[in-house]
């Protein structure tokens, strides 16, 4: 397994300083609104006087700080440490694997940090493929990931609804554990983390699926692309093009119904498909619907080889949503963290 850095743009404080006024211009700016792609900075400060810019750059901080100083202290708990096979808890990175390629960044117009993460596993001959989608209404989404993804690590021949179970009882502890670490985390009605998750084991020519929330999985088999929905319904292009020009869909696509934290339903079942060879494998986070389903198809049959076929993917949805809100941009567009898990049979 080999890790490598992933690209992604970042706005610098000398950046910023050369359209942001003086009386705009704060120490550390960048640090809140680096992700950005400066298009969408100019246009948030055009659209505020100096004060109105002093309350907003003040609310971020504040939601900046309190984050910061939950997750330093949760991974203290949890003695979180840098693994080869994992990228998660605010990390970015690409997984290379002789059987897969996979790839997570906290991409550009969405938010300062990185809630996805993903993971490759191996389990005598079977392997596991999972990637997370932390969820953004969460205190910090992010730890929820790094727990799943660390789990799948410790116990790779456990279950995968027993991993997500015994993730979402550690999650639920280090919850209670942080207010009594910090009392003031008491007050805090939200949850503190919970994740949606997909893994997929595939062990000969079957392949498991354990969905819960809405992570992606996509099987590319021939000129042919399906997605699994959430409700363990496989939606072929067509049927996938009619939700992308439907706009009540639209607005209300990624609602979390489930996901594992302190909410989990585990009244799910998961799905078992046989593979031929040739078959793509696509397990990602949501960000990866910024492109059209036709799109997304076309990339598919340009690259056969796994590594040069997430470059391509990953470019275009960033591309993508560096355009977002720009005359031209489609409705569908929705700015998020980018996790790609690429796999051929």
């Amino acid at each position: 397994m080999i890790r490598k850095p992933i690209e992604f743009p970042h706005l610098t404080d000398d950046d910023l300083s050369r359209f942001l006024p003086p009386n705009m211009n704060y120490p550390g700016v960048s640090t809140l609104f680096g992700h950005f792609s400066l298009g969408y900075v100019r246009y948030l400060a055009s659209a505020m006087d100096a004060y109105t810019w002093f309350r907003y750059v003040e609310s971020e901080s504040k939601s900046y700080i309190l984050k910061r100083l939950a997750t330093r202290t949760l991974y203290k708990m949890l003695r979180k440490e840098i693994c080869d096979n994992i990228c998660a808890g605010n990390e970015n990175g690409i997984l290379l694997h002789p059987r897969a390629v996979g790839g997570t960044s906290r991409g550009v117009n969405y938010k300062a940090v990185n809630e996805d993460g993903i993971g490759v596993f191996e389990n005598e001959d079977e392997l596991i493929l999972v990637t997370c989608d932390g969820v953004g209404d969460c205190l910090v989404g992010e730890v929820a990931s790094f727990v799943i993804l660390n789990q799948f690590q410790q116990n790779p021949a456990m279950s995968s609804a027993e991993t997500f179970k015994k993730s979402c009882d550690l999650l639920i502890r280090v919850g209670k554990d942080l207010a009594t670490e910090i009392p003031e985390f008491l007050t805090f009605p939200n949850e503190i983390s919970q994740a949606a998750v997909t893994a997929a084991r595939i062990k000969g020519n079957t392949c498991e699926i354990s969905q819960v929330g809405d992570v992606l999985f996509y099987v590319k088999r021939g000129d042919e692309l399906k997605l699994l929905d959430p409700h363990g319904e496989w939606l072929d292009l067509k049927q996938l093009t009619d939700l992308f020009a439907n706009e009540k869909y639209l607005a209300q696509r990624h609602i979390i119904a489930n996901a594992i934290g302190r909410s989990y339903d585990t009244h799910w079942e998961p799905t078992e498909i046989e593979l031929e060879k040739g078959d793509l494998l696509i397990v990602a986070s949501d960000g990866l619907e910024t492109l059209h389903p036709k799109v997304l198809l076309e990339l598919l049959q340009r690259e056969q080889e796994l590594e040069p076929l997430f470059n391509l993917l990953y470019e275009k949805v960033l591309q993508t949503n560096l355009a977002w809100q720009t005359p031209g941009s489609p409705m569908y567009t929705k700015p998020d963290n980018i996790s790609i898990m690429l796999y051929r049979h």
